[in-house]
């Protein structure tokens, strides 16, 4: 025990560097390298998390170049990155080391270059300031102080019900900032916009953009936000808008002295540069509605939507996605796969629909194409789970017991209360030999769910055990 707590405290003492924004040493378990290794291992889930790429070539060239301004009058410049639009209507934009990106939601209701600056400069602003490294090394301090705990308490508890960084994947890197950050980011981006010209008041005016866009975007699902959403969780630190927009205007008014370029927003060229995003944007509105519908189980609804959808634009690979998950849950498993075979033709790469593609070869019992399918979706997207409990059924049925286990273990370990898995991972772990951990599987699948025909399986082989 006490060599435990020389440890954390020696990590307290020498774990300090130098923060690029503000200058001042401050606690960092997570190096400069480490940082970048981990923006790179989860930028793939993050990208997909938020729907993945907006494709268009020619916007994301535009867009990337004023990223590249901002990015080089950082106090990080030499830190690598990719931009990318997201495809979704959630209204967001995220940045990680290596990773900076805006959805198309929030995109689409911008109005000039000014603007997207300021948002972007706020999230670059995030990195620079090394607040996911921040966030990083308070959650390894809880972490080692809860197995501190764990060990005065002789182990009971503890470590079993830590996720790792590995099974949280982006989730945890894409959490709310503290009030704090949030505050620094917003002196970075506006001082970000000055530095290149544009006019900073443009940032008081993105907030106001942001603020509608969220308030539209949940009036179009039937929420508010006082509902126990992703956006509502998100923003719950911000301040209110008069405050956030009164301390924005003070750090204007503190900047050291600038020059505007040209008429200091440049809205001609980003409207004309928009154009196609915005009238494509109106579509997706269309295809929201279909989601909705799709969430409350009224297939019907959603389908008619979604075709209307398809009807406005035959190119979205999304839409035809959500018209094969709607088929899926009719078990029409020949329109499904026809459907995300359309979307695929649209978009090659679009991760959803190769895992519904995998889902249907599954109802269909084609366990070998499923797996292909499953796997294809977790190359794109490392930690999606929906893939890894897919492939670990896919194997276990074909009584591939061995190589169902880590991708059935990864699953338990996010959704440990999930009513099947522990009962399957019990029967590969005893049919591996492994009965130790058979037990333990046995054992938690009967504290979940004992009422099913798994639970009595787990019972009765227990007794054997």
């Amino acid at each position: 025990m006490f060599k435990k707590y020389f440890i954390c405290f020696f990590l307290l003492l020498v774990s300090c560097a130098i923060n690029p924004v503000t200058g001042q040493r401050e606690l960092m378990l997570i190096s400069e390298t480490q940082e970048i290794q981990i923006g790179k291992d989860v930028s793939p889930s993050a990208h997909w998390e938020f729907g993945g790429q907006y494709h268009d070539q020619a916007l994301e060239s535009y867009l990337k170049g004023i990223v590249i301004r901002i990015w080089q009058n950082s106090e990080r410049p030499y830190l690598p990155f990719e931009f990318h639009i997201q495809n979704t209507s959630i209204p967001n934009a995220f940045a990680l080391p290596g990773y900076v990106a805006i959805t198309r939601g929030l995109l689409s209701d911008l109005e000039n270059e000014a603007q997207f600056t300021a948002v972007m400069g706020h999230e670059i602003g995030h990195v620079m300031a090394r607040h996911t490294a921040q966030r990083l090394s308070r959650t390894t301090l809880y972490r080692l102080g809860l197995s501190l705990s764990e060990a005065a308490l002789g182990g009971t508890k503890g470590a079993d019900t830590l996720l790792t960084l590995g099974a949280i994947g982006s989730s945890l890197l894409l959490l709310k900032y503290d009030r704090g950050q949030e505050l620094q980011a917003d002196r970075l981006g506006v001082k970000y916009m000055s530095v290149l010209g544009y006019d900073p008041q443009e940032a008081l005016r993105a907030h106001e953009i942001l603020e509608k866009t969220v308030d539209d975007y949940l009036r179009r699902l039937g929420k508010t936000r006082n509902e126990d959403t992703f956006i509502s969780n998100l923003l719950s630190t911000h301040p209110r808008k008069d405050v956030r927009l009164s301390e924005i205007q003070a750090m204007i008014y503190e900047l050291p002295p600038y020059r505007i370029r040209g008429d200091g927003t440049f809205r001609r060229r980003f409207q004309t540069e928009l154009n196609r995003i915005k009238e494509i944007n109106k579509v997706y509105h269309v295809y929201d509605k279909a989601e909705v519908y799709y969430q409350k189980k009224n297939f019907q609804s959603a389908e008619q939507r979604v075709r209307e959808a398809i009807r406005l634009n035959n190119e979205q690979a999304p839409f035809y996605n959500l018209l094969g998950f709607i088929k899926l849950r009719q078990q029409n498993y020949s329109e499904a796969q026809r459907a995300f075979e359309n979307a695929l033709s649209r978009d090659p790469g679009y991760q959803p629909s190769i895992y519904g593609s995998g889902l249907v070869h599954y109802f269909r019992e084609n366990y070998t194409f499923a797996i292909n399918n499953f796997k294809r979706s977790i190359d794109l997207y490392p930690d999606h789970l929906g893939s890894h409990i897919g492939i670990g059924k896919s194997y276990f049925l074909t009584k591939n017991y061995r190589q169902a286990i880590p991708y059935l273990e990864k699953f338990s370990r996010v959704v440990p209360s999930h009513p099947e898995v522990h009962g399957i991972l019990g029967i590969c772990y005893e049919n591996t030999d492994n009965r130790e951990s058979a037990i333990r599987e046995y054992r938690y699948q009967l504290q979940i769910a004992p009422d099913t025909e798994l639970g009595a399986h787990a019972q009765k082989r227990l007794a054997v055990l």
